[in-house]
């Protein structure tokens, strides 16, 4: 059960975060790791009965696992998130360690890419199953394990100039380019989720925009012999980005998917996050129009307002409340310290006072979700232990810089008032 505490600040909380999962390896369970069953995978040789597999281990109000044979193990894109978290913690303290934790991390990820392509690409350490649009066998890559995977090689290259982690950002960039399907949608070409299914996105063609805007500030001036100006990294950002103004819908949101009527989700937290933090990438950018601005300016107003309870909880869509998640927090805390909207960040500071009283635990572990019919207490080293330290690690770089959120930062540690 959980242990109260006093709130801590984001720094001390990022540091005992990141502790807990060191001290296993970085190795865990996952929500969505239910095929790693020998028991399941067994009998689980369709897409329903996959499903039923996947489901029935994550909506379980205790933790099956050990009674089914699924081992803890390293994620790739947990892994990818626990190296940025290591290089913004490094960035906040100036401690050499973090910044050596951070490549022994990336170093494993260049040794764990996936065996069916010969790019820097990544996937789940899991079979999963998408409803009915597609299966994925464990290690099979995807666009949105890859992006945060790479991200983390070009945010190594950013702090260090390494040549190599550069290399690797390029090279997983042009995976995404070169073998993840593309379906024209309302006249745009995006991708889809893997290179094995029609299946957009909104928010994973966010992510890659937003990857590639950012990675081609240190490659577009470089001789290509790839790919022509006009298939730089940047043209194919806006195109991308150009595909998710249009997706947005007149109250400032987004559905998950495209087209809308596909969508097993309508406004969701987290997702919503994604493409916000995504948007700001190129609304700030030289590249950013006032059209981008104001489409940024609409959807961080709607998230704003409406996914978030009174007291910081964040909703799991806009007309639903439970289940409250640490997911969804962490990257409310993300997305909202970018911007400098007084809203935004007062909504902030609301969810790190809710998280930290709510999801966790003093001995350094956050819970997954507080539900709608029960809480799911199981450290899950990806879903919410990784986010949780990221989005730690994140403040605590926004206090060191102090020039960010000022607000916000002020307030990180002290408990809201009653």
């Amino acid at each position: 059960m959980k242990t109260t505490m006093s709130h801590p600040c984001s720094l001390e909380t990022a540091e005992r975060s990141l502790e807990w999962a060191r001290e296993r390896d970085y190795a865990g369970y996952d929500p969505y790791d239910g095929l790693n069953s020998p028991i399941l995978s067994s009998v689980a040789t369709n897409w329903f009965t996959r499903l039923v597999a996947i489901h029935g281990v994550n909506k379980s109000p205790v933790n099956l696992r050990p009674l089914l044979g699924i081992e803890p193990e390293r994620n790739p894109k947990g892994i990818g998130l626990f190296a940025s978290a290591c290089l913004r913690l490094y960035e906040a303290t100036g401690k050499e360690t973090y910044l050596t934790e951070a490549e022994q991390l990336l170093g494993w990820l260049t040794e764990q890419t996936s065996p069916v392509t010969d790019r820097n690409a990544w996937g789940y350490n899991f079979d999963w199953q998408n409803a009915r649009r597609f299966f994925l066998p464990a290690y099979h890559p995807s666009i949105v394990v890859t992006v945060f995977c790479a991200r983390a090689f070009l945010e190594h290259h950013e702090l260090t100039g390494a040549a190599w982690s550069l290399e690797v950002a390029e090279d997983a960039a042009a995976y995404i380019r070169e073998e993840i399907n593309v379906v024209t949608v309302d006249g745009f070409d995006a991708y889809t989720y893997t290179p094995y299914d029609e299946f957009v996105v909104i928010n994973a063609n966010a992510l890659a925009a937003a990857f590639f805007l950012r990675l081609s500030d240190h490659t577009d001036d470089d001789a290509s012999p790839t790919y022509t100006d006009d298939e730089s990294l940047s043209g194919r950002a806006t195109e991308l980005f150009e595909f998710v103004l249009h997706a947005q819908d007149d109250s400032g949101a987004w559905y998950y998917s495209m087209p809308a009527s596909d969508s097993h989700l309508s406004h969701d937290n987290f997702h919503t996050g994604f493409v916000l933090e995504s948007l700001h990438e190129y609304a700030t950018s030289d590249l950013g129009n006032d059209r981008a601005r104001k489409a940024y300016e609409d959807g961080l107003e709607f998230y704003v307002r409406e996914l978030f309870e009174a007291d910081g909880a964040p909703k799991f869509e806009s007309d639903t409340s439970k289940p409250y998640d640490a997911h969804a927090s962490a990257q409310a805390l993300i997305t909202l310290i970018q911007s400098d909207d007084s809203d935004a960040n007062e909504v902030a500071a609301r969810v790190y006072d809710w998280s930290i009283a709510n999801l966790y635990d003093s001995e350094g572990y956050f819970y997954r979700r507080i539900g709608r019919f029960f809480d799911d207490e199981t450290p899950y080293i990806r879903w919410s232990q990784g986010w949780m330290t990221l989005a730690l690690a994140t403040l605590a770089r926004a206090q060191a810089v102090h020039d960010e959120t000022p607000e916000f930062t002020d307030r990180i540690g002290v408990p809201a008032e009653e």
